[in-house]
């Protein structure tokens, strides 16, 4: 789930108990003028005949606010390099290792979370301004970058780096070699570090003192170059060296698989990408741009979208027990599953979670009997609800403006 926080590790319910269970549940619920009608077919209103059991609601009845209500036309490509060349960086989320995969305890989300990079100066995020330097010079194209903490207060940050070509991408790992990197004054003592398995990596580790609490941590920055891309990571571990740099390479093994199999754009061709291939983005509440930060009015596969979730591991069993395919992260979001079985069985366990986050059960959205709301720690609202094979997410610090997103959302995605 994405919109709370991380409580303790929970395991996705998935005896067949529970799907009996929800299934008895929507073939009972007969609310207002809603009809349930059990593996019928039903044809939403762009004509796509629906699967499993729906709530099939009357989008007449709903409270949508201001909100828009009807598809956008087709998004078409990106029109610009520029454009291009952050929808090629959102889609490279797809084929970034996430901190979880390396080791589960990195799991929690902090500070950082999981950003875009469209430009070399947007490298400042992730280090001293020397790397931004030097990869600008190095033909830096775009990145993706993903960091999570331990529960200890380990963390690391991956991140990978698209260059013009595999020299440029060598030369610019070769350059920061030579290049002193001015790092936090709390990071002394800096010494060239071997990664095992990798005689090629550059890996700097550092003493670091905490100012607040006089804990001493090992970190460390690494460079390795693979193909056209250099692949960067900053580990924060106790007990030494030597684990940060195996954490190092734990995370460059499964990287460099991983990131083989992106599929990247010719840079030529970055203002041709589709924006919205499958359409879900165009039946989407999106942000005002102005208000859209660089992860936002995207479309996300599976691994992409787990980046953005509280426990990525948890949410990882749901998908693949759901069969999400595709998330629409915006306004709202919105996921897509094999059927509407699926659709059930997520939003129990989306709500479930919340609740054990000390959430508080709140009325749902008014004529659509398989939502729940829920008001969260954090403040404000969170909702909900599902539709054929999606299910939608929405927060607000208000409950009718959560109910209203929902509403509208729902109303988008039948095609009325």
């Amino acid at each position: 789930m994405l919109t709370m926080s991380a409580g303790s590790p929970r395991s996705v319910r998935r005896s067949a108990a529970v799907w009996g269970a929800l299934l008895a549940a929507a073939v009972s619920m007969v609310v207002a003028c809603t009809t349930v009608v059990p593996g019928a077919p039903v044809i939403a209103g762009n004509g796509a005949q629906l699967k499993g059991p729906q709530m099939v609601v009357d989008p007449t009845l709903l409270a949508v606010g201001a909100y828009p209500t009807r598809p956008r036309p087709a998004l078409g490509a990106a029109g610009t390099p520029v454009q291009g060349v952050l929808v090629e960086a959102q889609r490279m989320a797809n084929f970034v290792v996430g901190p979880w995969e390396v080791d589960p305890a990195l799991k929690t989300q902090n500070s950082f979370g999981a950003r875009v990079l469209t430009d070399a100066g947007a490298l400042t995020q992730l280090g001293p301004p020397e790397l931004a330097a030097v990869l600008g010079r190095h033909n830096f194209i775009n990145g993706f970058a993903s960091a999570r903490q331990a529960a200890n207060g380990e963390n690391l940050l991956n991140a990978v780096l698209r260059l013009g070509d595999s020299e440029s991408a060598a030369a610019a790992v070769a350059d920061l070699r030579a290049t002193k990197l001015t790092e936090p004054t709390n990071w002394t003592s800096p010494q060239q570090v071997s990664v095992p398995g990798h005689p090629d990596v550059l890996a700097i580790g550092y003493t670091v003192a905490d100012p607040e609490t006089g804990r001493q941590w090992i970190a460390m920055r690494s460079f390795a170059f693979h193909g056209s891309y250099v692949l960067t990571q900053v580990a924060r571990v106790v007990g030494g060296l030597a684990p940060a740099a195996q954490l190092v390479a734990n995370t460059i093994n499964l990287q460099r698989v991983i990131i083989d199999r992106f599929p990247a754009t010719d840079p030529a061709d970055f203002a041709e990408i589709a924006l919205d291939p499958t359409g879900l983005l165009a039946r989407t509440l999106l942000l005002p741009p102005e208000e859209a930060t660089p992860v936002q009015n995207a479309r996300y596969g599976k691994r992409g979208a787990l980046h953005f979730q509280n426990d990525p591991i948890w949410s990882s069993a749901l998908f693949d027990e759901t069969v999400m395919d595709l998330t629409a992260r915006a306004k709202t979001n919105v996921y897509r599953l094999s059927d509407g079985y699926a659709a059930l069985v997520m939003v129990d366990e989306f709500a479930a979670d919340a609740q054990a986050s000390a959430g508080k059960p709140v009325d749902g959205v008014e004529f659509m009997p398989a939502s729940q709301c829920m008001q969260v720690t954090q403040g404000g609202f969170y909702c909900v609800a599902p539709i054929d094979r999606y299910v939608i997410e929405a927060r607000s610090r208000s409950l009718n403006d959560a109910r209203q997103q929902v509403a509208a959302q729902y109303t988008l995605l039948i095609g009325h």
